[in-house]
């Protein structure tokens, strides 16, 4: 019995382990609504971006968490936070579902981008920002959080803080870049890695990991609020607390490319234009093939009176002898 419990212990712990992140949208307009659902996996949720700004997937999604209320007042940009939170749970307002991480965000990004940046009529601008890549900016020391528990002078402690003043200052620079004032939509994507050394290093139970978390929570609200005011609360705002595939996003992707180079005997690939060219000729030739058919029918069935062409060249004339 202790044997078999044993064996049963690691299989519950890996489908724990599966579904360890979570998605809250933050806010949403009003002419988007999200409802009660299921587990969103991220490899669905380019799908639900896409579709909020009004763009058809590539593939229907099998979520069904979003109801579009209105397809004429769509957001004019769609923002995803992204938190490695290394097992910390950081619980915001808004609507949360469950993340299921079978696609790292990075990818996720980069099929938004493709199909929005494909299909879009008009500017769009494509952000994606690693906060740790802004940390040497000047005047960070003036934003840092004030904390009772992290030290500003000790890792990961500092590198956390400065990551939480250089958000804040990222998300100023989004009022300067951004192309909704002449008609255009935005899609960025700010990434958050600080907390997950905090725990860690600390445990996910301390002190230190509990104010990191009251900390994110506040920033993101502050990042919120800039964001509503920039467009005018025309704007989806998704924070997604994520925990695996950072590391393993390289070898998986190393292993599909190395699958690429083989015969795989994949279909033809088509252009977005394609399903519209195959309607018209489809219909076309279908309306032409009607119309042959029915002149054939109209001249079997025709009347040959003496008037008529028909009655002239099938009757011919009988010669008489003067």
């Amino acid at each position: 019995m202790a044997s078999q419990l044993m064996r049963v212990i690691p299989i519950f712990y890996l489908i724990s382990t599966v579904y360890c992140g979570e998605v809250t949208v933050v806010h949403a307009p009003s002419t988007l609504r999200f409802g009660s659902a299921s587990t969103l996996r991220a490899s669905n949720l380019d799908d639900i971006i896409t579709s909020a700004l009004g763009y058809t997937p590539k593939e229907s999604s099998p979520w069904n968490g979003l109801t579009i209320t209105s397809p004429f007042s769509l957001p004019l940009s769609a923002v995803l936070l992204e938190v490695h939170g290394g097992g910390a749970i950081i619980r915001q307002e808004g609507t949360t579902y469950s993340l299921k991480e079978d696609l790292p965000m990075d990818e996720v990004y980069h099929n938004v981008k493709s199909i929005v940046g494909s299909r879009a009529q008009r500017e769009t601008l494509f952000r994606h920002f690693n906060i740790d890549d802004d940390l040497t900016q000047e005047g960070l020391k003036t934003t840092i959080p004030a904390s009772k528990t992290l030290n500003l002078t000790r890792e990961p402690d500092s590198y956390f803080l400065r990551e939480m003043a250089a958000l804040l200052r990222t998300a100023m620079t989004v009022d300067d870049m951004t192309t909704t004032s002449h008609g255009g939509q935005d899609v960025i994507f700010f990434e958050i890695s600080g907390l997950a050394p905090l725990v860690k290093v600390y445990g996910n139970n301390s002190p230190q990991v509990e104010e990191a978390v009251d900390i994110v929570r506040n920033q993101l609200v502050r990042v919120t609020d800039m964001l509503r005011r920039v467009y005018n609360d025309e704007v989806l705002v998704v924070s997604a607390t994520v925990d695996r595939l950072k590391v393993l996003s390289r070898p998986s992707r190393s292993i599909l490319a190395a699958d690429e180079l083989g015969d795989l005997n994949l279909a033809s690939e088509y252009s977005d234009d394609y399903p519209a060219i195959f309607n018209i000729v489809l219909w076309l030739s279908i309306l032409l093939l009607l119309f042959i058919i029915g002149s054939a029918f109209a001249m079997a069935t025709m009347d040959p009176g003496q008037d008529s062409i028909i009655y002239r060249m099938t009757n011919p004339r009988m010669k008489k002898d003067n």
